[in-house]
């Protein structure tokens, strides 16, 4: 916009945000590979057909390895080209964290969800060598990755300067979702698992606790949008063992962060989706079943309601949760309770051999 004026541009604003995702080098690398797989159906196409128009195809063939060439020579780029573009993402993020807290977005929605879609997408741009800590003073100056610089934005965000309502963790907790579940969007309602890799399951740990940062810091306001986000995992998660084991410890990791009474509340809600009509549903419950057994035992608060309070016990979850699903009508539900009830046998703590 102009400085002068001080006058905001939110179509400049929006190219310059979308400049970090462009230019990135995994962008560059699937470009050259659709490249090369957009040329294939081409020249099978041709091959197709008659024989007056071999001369045609031919050279139509040679016309599209041309290209081909050139598309390579466009975007191939030398390690240290790469490198080169890194810096300079990470110099533009930077840039943009400087402005985040002295500008306020809060009447342009679109541009917070541009920003949003923007800095979730780089929390996964590059693998983190050494852990680093969530802090809501950071000094950008001292960051050494993206994905920290990244979160980092996210975090202001959530601050007062750019939302007063929850729309903003709404939108991102929507968009995390993803990271947390390993699984990329393939257009509307359609996922895609991704392949479990050291980068992928590094991405989710870093989101998970990049969600419990955001809880100890702004406490109730969480809360509701919190809930929404664990029952969104619960319908969502990939229906194989593996995603639903990494789910289920995600989801019992944040929901730990509540207190007793929205604790009691989520599991309340959990018991009722563990008899949900999809079979898929009632697996994933008894997954969460087994992860709630590892954390020990809540004492409920004096001001939590009596019918409330077995909700915190392992009781509730041994007896009811996992051995109530052992006569369930469909096999893969009653061979999973199954094979949980005897994982709780040879658990060693107290409470749930005093359920058993």
């Amino acid at each position: 916009g102009s400085i002068a004026n001080q006058l905001f541009h939110q179509v400049m604003f929006d190219k310059c945000l979308y400049t970090l995702t462009k230019c990135l080098p995994r962008e560059l690398r699937k470009r050259k590979k659709a490249h090369a797989q957009s040329s294939q159906p081409s020249a099978r196409r041709t091959r197709k057909k008659g024989k007056s128009c071999r001369n045609d195809n031919s050279s139509m063939e040679e016309m599209l390895e041309e290209e081909e060439e050139e598309d390579g020579e466009d975007v191939y780029l030398s390690k240290e080209d790469l490198l080169q573009v890194r810096n300079a993402v990470f110099l533009l993020l930077k840039n943009l964290l400087r402005l985040l807290p002295k500008f306020s977005l809060k009447e342009k929605p679109q541009c917070i969800q541009n920003c949003l879609q923007v800095l979730v997408e780089m929390t996964s741009l590059e693998p983190v060598l050494h852990e680093f800590k969530f802090s809501a003073a950071m000094d950008v100056n001292k960051a050494k990755y993206i994905p920290e610089l990244a979160y980092y934005g996210l975090y202001l965000l959530c601050s007062s300067l750019h939302d007063t309502e929850d729309k903003t963790l709404r939108g991102m907790f929507q968009r995390l979702l993803g990271v947390v579940l390993m699984v990329q969007s393939r257009g509307g309602p359609r996922r895609e698992a991704l392949p479990i890799t050291a980068a992928v399951t590094s991405a989710r740990d870093q989101a998970v606790k990049f969600i419990s940062f955001l809880v100890d810091e702004l406490k109730e306001a969480v809360y509701p949008v919190l809930r929404i986000l664990l029952q969104h995992i619960c319908a969502k998660v990939p229906d194989k063992a593996e995603y639903r084991s990494s789910a289920a410890q995600a989801l019992v990791t944040l929901l730990d962060k509540f207190p007793c009474a929205e604790f009691a509340d989520f599991i309340a809600w959990l018991y009722k989706f563990s008899l949900n009509l999809q079979v898929s549903y009632r697996v994933f419950a008894l997954d969460v079943a087994l992860a709630l057994l590892e954390l020990p035992e809540r004492n409920p608060d004096t001001s939590l309601p009596q019918d409330r309070q077995k909700f915190l016990k392992h009781k509730f979850l041994v007896q009811v949760m996992v051995f109530g699903r052992c006569s369930d009508i469909a096999p893969v539900v009653r061979s999973k309770a199954l094979s949980s009830f005897v994982h709780c046998l040879e658990m060693k703590a107290a409470a749930t051999l005093e359920s058993i």
